[in-house]
């Protein structure tokens, strides 16, 4: 189910065709390419889906634009400096459409997402995970050592992230940018990117973790082990483990006969799903567009022991809706046109629920 900000319902404005043809458009795809487990109408095909939401999108930012004078060509009014903001004010807007709700499916074993309006802080009540501490006693005594648990609270300040994108006018003028296209890659780059925060932001606590909370290295005992710790750290709340596909491969048991009969799922998914009564889960790769050379984002030796039905151990926060930027109509000598999309967000670690992590070494 799509949450709608209430900036997307203002967009709507009580007509709900546009964000309904955009959410299964994006849920499609990312079934279809990323074989995410959504629904969508599967009676209408991607490529006569892509056509109907350009021609949606385009009527939209004629709405929005106040460009009804039929008098003149599509190409006339596209250079109007209007039809310029209204086309990215929709993109935007549909950004924030899927944006929330695609995070919260990714993440939705192990954070807690939140939108809030321009200026808003979040503030996260952090509730203790600890059990009283029960005491033998003797008859005629009336208490033992008084126990309190305090709420602590944690604040995440979101900070802007943007995206600048050129267009030629021409192409403009033709018709040929294609605005569903245009779209779903905006909304992909801005997903990935907060991807990379929310694992970083687990990555960098690893040496914060207590001893007991992390493994140098794989073996049988030392997996069991800390899924163990992990669980009854938190009241008993069932752990499971997330990986990439590269370091959940290296989840085997050490007999070779019991490798032989896992050969089957392993084989079919890359990994087991299961190991020693501990289901485990795959967190899509992700490439870093800033190195330069294609280096894997996410680290590959690195498994995550959560308990997921106690407190979240992240928290997202998403600030305002996403903003445009655009430069003027023919501010470049070559009729280029550039727009920066931004759009502010905030993530963190802030639990007392108990995680742990272990090394895998390829």
């Amino acid at each position: 189910m799509v949450r709608i900000p209430n900036n997307v319902v203002m967009f709507a404005n009580g007509k709900l065709d546009l964000y309904e043809a955009w959410s299964d458009y994006f849920n499609h795809y990312r079934a279809i390419t990323f074989k995410a487990n959504v629904d969508y109408d599967n009676s209408i095909s991607f490529e006569e889906k892509t056509k109907r939401l350009h021609n949606a999108i385009e009527e939209r930012i004629a709405e929005i634009a106040g460009v009804n004078n039929t008098s003149f060509s599509d190409a006339v009014w596209r250079t109007n400096p209007n039809y310029r903001w209204a086309t990215f004010a929709v993109i935007g807007s549909m950004i924030d459409m899927v944006i929330p709700d695609v995070v919260a499916n990714d993440f939705m074993q192990f954070a807690e997402v939140r939108n809030g309006g321009f200026g808003d802080n979040f503030v996260f009540d952090i509730a203790s995970s600890d059990l009283f501490i029960v005491t033998k006693s003797a008859n005629g005594k009336r208490h033992t050592s008084a126990q309190k648990q305090f709420t602590g609270q944690t604040v995440l300040i979101p900070e802007p992230r943007m995206v600048t994108v050129e267009e030629d006018l021409y192409r403009i003028l033709c018709g040929k940018r294609n605005l569903a296209e245009y779209t779903m890659k905006c909304a992909l780059a801005m997903e990935k990117e907060l991807s990379i925060d929310v694992y970083k932001a687990i990555n960098d606590t690893y040496a914060t973790l207590p001893a007991n909370f992390k493994e140098a290295s794989f073996t049988d005992e030392g997996f069991v082990k800390l899924a163990q710790r992990v669980q009854a750290a938190n009241g008993g709340a069932r752990c499971v483990v997330f990986g990439t596909k590269l370091a959940l491969s290296k989840i085997l048991p050490a007999n070779d006969y019991l490798k032989m009969q896992l050969g089957d799922i392993y084989n079919r998914m890359g990994y087991l799903t299961t190991f020693m009564g501990v289901d485990l889960f795959e967190i899509p790769q992700k490439i870093d567009d800033t190195a330069g050379d294609y280096s894997f984002a996410l680290e590959d030796d690195k498994l995550y022991f959560i308990s997921t039905g106690v407190q979240k151990l992240v928290k997202i926060g998403f600030e305002g809706e996403t903003i445009t930027i655009t430069d003027g109509q023919y501010a470049n000598a070559n009729l280029t046109q550039a727009t920066t999309l931004q759009k502010r967000w905030a993530v963190g670690i802030a639990t007392n629920a108990k995680y742990g992590m272990m090394d895998v070494i390829a």
